[in-house]
């Protein structure tokens, strides 16, 4: 599903009848030019696409380029480099600025580049904005634990990647799997704080589970 697009390089090769190799550079304007061919808008299509587009215009100039596996002339194309997009990581990350990432780039290689949210910064709510839209919002524990890439969003040119301070946090100490402080959503329970420890280990006591909350003054009670 990657979708082409300026300072990518695709490498389109020809054999049967005919037996050539082009090196095509995309232009800023999304624009190859293929030898005899003619130039041909490649921009925003991904290979399946490309591969529909290549089939309508070589086919006019090699009249052995057609669908099917009887056809005396065949083609394949393939990217050989991708471009890079100019991005933004702000907030509370360790490095924010301006980066240059790989066309190919998502919100985590954007995070990556910047090293990651301070000790302030959320995993829970990174915020994609394109064109000062907001496009997604990445859940980083969603994609560390189930494993979900579908929020981990590709990247665009001037795309803006922020990191807001963190929410509520627990810290989980005892006999789970691993120890840790976790970030909570409003939603979330007890039960979701375990399952991102890893559960219990073989010799936790279930049915002693201990809660220390620090509450407001005005609720404490005698004896703090």
């Amino acid at each position: 599903n990657y979708k082409v697009g300026p300072g990518d390089r695709l490498v389109l090769v020809l054999t049967g009848d005919v037996e050539q190799s082009y090196s095509l550079d995309v232009t800023r304007e999304g624009f190859v030019v293929v030898p005899q061919v003619g130039q041909i808008f490649v921009n925003s299509l991904t290979m399946a696409e490309l591969e529909n587009v290549l089939y309508n215009r070589l086919g006019r100039v090699y009249s052995g380029v057609r669908r099917g596996a009887g056809a005396p002339t065949h083609f394949y194309v393939t990217p050989a480099r991708l471009g890079s997009n100019q991005i933004f990581v702000t907030g509370d990350v360790l490095r924010p600025g301006s980066y240059r990432i790989s066309s190919a780039g998502t919100a985590l290689s954007a995070l990556y580049a910047a090293r990651g949210p301070t000790d302030n910064g959320s995993l829970r709510k990174v915020l994609i904005r394109r064109g000062g839209v907001a496009v997604d919002t990445l859940d980083v524990y969603d994609y560390l634990l189930n494993g979900n890439t579908a929020h981990d969003v590709r990247l665009s040119n001037s795309d803006l990647v922020f990191v807001p301070i963190h929410g509520p946090r627990v810290r989980i100490v005892g006999e789970i799997a691993r120890p840790a402080t976790y970030e909570i959503k409003p939603s979330e329970t007890l039960a979701d704080a375990l399952r991102f420890a890893g559960g219990f280990t073989a010799t936790a006591a279930r049915r002693r589970v201990q809660i220390e909350r620090i509450v407001p003054p005005d609720q404490r009670t005698l004896g703090g």
